[in-house]
């Protein structure tokens, strides 16, 4: 599944950022490989979340190659494999909600074309 940032802005060669669907955003880590101690969290959040879906971010990265193309304000990222970086849980618990509950929802995201290991030495730089 290709994921649409929404009011995309690319702020340098491999740093973008806007808005995701909650409902693409289910479909597209419905299979993702969550840990356990992630999918507990997970469970609070979505009981919480039926009770009325708040808005959060997700961090997302994917490798420098990822082809992206533009479509007015959106910018469409061709089909990756994405690695969640923060935001696990609350992907994860609107990843198991249905989708007429996410409707309307969108998620702030931020996404980073790096490999693992330079994502790891920016966020250890950060520290």
């Amino acid at each position: 599944m290709k994921l649409r940032l929404q009011e995309a802005v690319q702020e340098n060669e491999y740093y973008f950022r806007g808005f995701v669907s909650m409902a693409d955003l289910a479909v597209l880590f419905a299979e993702y490989p969550f840990e356990e101690d992630t999918l507990e969290k997970a469970a609070i959040h979505r009981r919480s979340m039926e009770r009325g879906v708040t808005p959060f971010s997700v961090t997302l990265r994917a490798m420098p190659d990822t082809g992206w193309t533009a479509e007015g304000e959106d910018l469409i990222f061709n089909d990756t494999r994405w690695e969640i970086r923060d935001g696990k849980s609350r992907v994860a618990a609107v990843s198991k909600m249905a989708e007429e509950n996410l409707a309307d929802h969108e998620a702030e995201v931020k996404i980073f074309l790096l490999t693992k290991e330079k994502m790891e030495n920016m966020e250890q730089n950060r520290i």
